[in-house]
């Protein structure tokens, strides 16, 4: 079975970002996907301290809920990442997260290591869910780009990316005409491509 994980990084619960991740992750349990959830502010997750122990053995040092997180990101056959942009990047708490993944990153570039297994590699695939406030879509150009790096370190192929501007006011988000609809249809089609993919390897 497909296995979904959505991680909400909003620091504002049942926010913007959050209902767009529920509805994705609806979709995705529609079409058949066992789903994991992490809300990240819930978690005691400390920002990287650039300690290199990660380059030793690709093992992170710092005793929090990463642990946990680690097996989920790398077993997970996909990951929907929703979370708001504040000035321009990805919010703190996020941000925190995957930069924690450093140690993946120093598995496959310095120590030649599997970060996921290659059985099922080529099916993996990611969905990015955004808000801003800002009136200017390139108000998620440096998000994207920390979103690309992520996602490359954990072998994961884009599969879409929903991003709304305007979206400052809590709530916002269900007065957008198809958003939610869109975030929804997103999730299913993600465990269906997933499903497709897996099925190609199997032939």
């Amino acid at each position: 079975m497909v296995k979904i994980l959505g991680i909400a990084g909003s620091p504002r619960l049942n926010g913007n970002t959050a209902m767009l991740l529920d509805e994705a992750l609806k979709g995705a349990k529609e079409a058949g996907a066992t789903i994991n959830k992490i809300v990240v502010c819930n978690r005691e997750i400390y920002p990287c301290q650039a300690c290199d122990d990660c380059r030793k053995e690709g093992e992170c040092t710092i005793d929090d809920a990463m642990d946990k997180i680690y097996s989920l990101t790398t077993s997970s056959h996909g990951i929907i990442l929703a979370a708001p942009v504040y000035f321009n990047s990805l919010n703190a708490q996020t941000k925190a997260l995957i930069d924690r993944h450093q140690c993946m990153w120093a598995r496959k570039a310095l120590l030649g290591m599997d970060v996921t297994d290659p059985d099922t590699r080529q099916a993996r695939r990611g969905l990015f869910l955004a808000t801003a406030g800002a009136d200017d879509p390139r108000a998620f150009d440096g998000a994207i780009k920390v979103v690309d790096m992520f996602f490359d370190v954990l072998d994961i192929k884009y599969y879409e990316r929903l991003l709304f501007f305007r979206m400052d006011r809590k709530g916002a988000i269900k007065e957008h005409p198809t958003a939610l609809r869109n975030a929804y249809a997103a999730g299913e089609h993600l465990v269906v491509e997933i499903e497709r993919s897996l099925g190609e390897k199997k032939a």
